[in-house]
């Protein structure tokens, strides 16, 4: 893929799911981002939410990012979450990085 720039991203932004609001993030990444498809990247390793509401609510609120446009990529993704994710085939559309990402 040829790399132009109205497909450039300038830049990666660190998001934690534990303090966003994923639904206002992605309606105001719909509306004004200045960007076509602004890269979040998620660190996993200690994620709360992952413990106290489970891997669906996590999965969906990536969900939530990747339909407004982002281009998400995972960090850490530890094995619960690596394997759920590898088999709903999610792991084509996040980016998975780190030593965790494989599945067991």
């Amino acid at each position: 893929m040829k790399s132009t720039w109205a497909n450039f991203t300038p830049y990666l932004v660190r998001i934690d799911l534990d303090t966003v609001n994923c639904a206002e993030l992605a309606r105001h990444l719909v509306r004004s981002c200045p960007v076509r498809h602004p890269r979040l990247l998620i660190d996993c390793h200690r994620l709360r939410c992952l413990r106290t509401q489970g891997v669906a609510y996590c999965v969906s609120q990536l969900l939530l990012l990747h339909a407004a446009g982002a281009q998400v990529q995972l960090l850490n993704v530890g094995p619960l979450l690596g394997r759920c994710l590898y088999l709903l085939g999610l792991h084509r559309v996040f980016g998975l990085r780190g030593p965790r990402a494989q599945p067991a």
